[in-house]
Formats: C-alpha cells, structure tokens, sequence
C-alpha cells in the first residue's frame, strides 16, 4: 500500500484499506500471493538476529577483558550495543536492500 503511490497512474492498485487490500489480492492473485515476500524477509531476519546476538556478546567478552570491568556493568554493555548495533545494520542491510527491490 506504501508502495502504491509511488507507481505510474494506470498501474496502481487504490486499495481503500488493509481488509481491502486483503481481500483483492486473495480474489485477483489466489492466497499465495500473501506470502510473496516472506522467504526474503526471513533471510534478513536471520542475518540481522544472528549479527545482533554473536556481535553483541562477543564484544561484551572482549570490552570486559580489555578494560577490567564486569560485563554486568552499564558502561560495558552500552559499549558492546554499539558495536553490536554497528556490526547489525552492516550484516543485515544488504539484505534488506535486495529485499525492498523484490
């Protein structure tokens, strides 16, 4: 529906709400349709939570060795949600990009 506006006059859909859009689709293109984009959005969702979980405790691991502290302490763990954070949007953004070209 985001996507609609974007797309020259003669090719847009007008959906008039969700439901809508739900039930034309199911009518015009048969109930697989709906799950067009789910195996790309699984891949993107599976890079992103595997980057997010080894990148935020390994460097939660090195960060604590490095400077002495625990790694319960606040300062470790905002440190290692940046690099976790940083590690994330490297790993699962080019996924997301082939994703949205779909």
């Amino acid at each position: 529906m985001q996507a609609d506006s974007t797309l020259p006059p003669a090719e847009r859909r007008n959906y008039t709400g969700v439901f809508n859009a739900l039930t034309r689709i199911v009518k015009e293109e048969g109930v697989t349709a709906l799950w067009r984009g789910a195996v790309p959005t699984m891949t993107r969702a599976i890079s992103l939570n595997v980057a997010m979980m080894v990148s935020y405790e390994e460097s939660k691991e090195r960060l604590a060795a490095y400077t002495g502290r625990p790694g319960s302490s606040l300062y470790i763990q905002s440190m290692a949600s940046m690099v976790s954070a940083c590690c994330t949007a490297f790993f699962s953004l080019p996924f997301d990009n082939i994703k949205t070209k779909m």
